[in-house]
């Protein structure tokens, strides 16, 4: 069974909207290297089709930050499956779709896979997981800011999670991100 890795950002309301993030170069690098560690990436429709908006053409932005470029070329290259009951655009390398509704197709995938798998964002889908008992492992990445928009990070749990905390460390944005092992 896959150990599945969820890293979602959210602010001190609890809400995370993507553009409540303060992305910078550490942002980056955590992002590429849990990317890198990954045999597959794994997303809500919602989080999918925001990063269809920029991921994956960037990796050909040879325009962009160092760090930006290295981020886009690790999700090129990792194999991506989308959880949707829509039909999905593939225009993505590497991605394939994962029919919902339900969790059925889904763990199915994750019984085969064997190694890490990371879910980017993707709060609903990633408290359907976790109150089935799918998930590892945490990351918050606690922004600095009071967000006012976007759902709120695990609104959908029917029970309470423990957590063991497994490191701490501040970016230079001021965010921090907090990795909790699910126990």
């Amino acid at each position: 069974m896959a150990h599945v890795i969820n890293s979602i950002n959210t602010t001190a309301s609890g809400l995370c909207h993507h553009l409540d993030s303060a992305i910078d170069d550490a942002h980056h690098q955590y992002a590429t290297d849990l990317t890198l560690s990954a045999d597959a990436l794994l997303f809500g429709r919602n989080t999918f089709d925001l990063f269809m908006q920029f991921w994956p053409d960037a990796v050909n932005g040879d325009h962009l930050p160092v760090k930006t470029l290295a981020l886009a070329r690790a999700f090129a290259k990792t194999p991506k499956l989308v959880v949707s009951n829509r039909p999905v655009e593939l225009t993505w390398n590497n991605t394939r779709h994962v029919q919902g509704p339900g969790l059925s197709k889904v763990v199915r995938e994750l019984e085969v896979l064997k190694g890490a798998v990371v879910i980017f964002g993707s709060p609903s889908f990633t408290s359907s997981l976790l109150n089935e008992g799918h998930i590892d492992e945490i990351h918050v990445i606690a922004q600095p800011y009071i967000g006012i928009e976007g759902p709120r990070v695990f609104s959908g749990l029917n029970k309470r999670v423990n957590l063991s905390l497994l490191g701490a460390s501040t970016l230079n944005s001021g965010s921090v991100l907090l990795r909790y092992n699910v126990t």
